[in-house]
């Protein structure tokens, strides 16, 4: 579905997810990978959920919502999905995702062995009213996803 830098990345297991770690020291600015797939527009339902039409919304990179709509970019059919895919949330994220939201790169020096992180939340990405799971944040000060 996207590009990843292989030589600064590799995917690891997390408990019963993946995620994608720094194989290598990684610098501040580095370009690490780049969101792909297909755009798709879904219909959100009365009580804000949205209508995946039989598609796992897990996968899909949120760029707008608009007008009852979420504009999406969703997996392409048979590719496999692999590397920047697997980024995962944190409030205190290492990465940050530039030029409409699909171009990721550090915004820190990331140490070998470092999970590489988004804050979704400031990005506009998967915002349907779902609390984050970090755990150095309290429950009362956790952002909604």
């Amino acid at each position: 579905m996207s590009w990843t830098d292989h030589e600064l990345t590799e995917v690891l297991c997390v408990g019963n997810e993946q995620g994608i770690f720094a194989r290598c020291d990684i610098p501040a600015n580095s370009v690490v990978g780049v969101f792909d797939g297909v755009a798709e527009v879904f219909s959100l339902n009365p009580d804000g959920s949205v209508d995946w039409r039989g598609q796992d919304g897990g996968m899909s990179i949120h760029l707008k919502l608009s007008d009852n709509k979420l504009f999406a970019i969703m997996p392409i059919p048979e590719v496999k999905i692999d590397g920047i895919d697997f980024i995962n949330h944190s409030c205190d994220p290492n990465c940050r995702a530039d030029a409409g939201v699909l171009v990721v790169e550090t915004i820190r020096p990331v140490r070998k062995g470092e999970q590489l992180t988004l804050n979704y939340h400031d990005m506009d990405l998967i915002k349907l009213g779902r609390p984050c799971w970090c755990k150095h944040v309290p429950d009362d000060k956790r952002c909604i996803l």
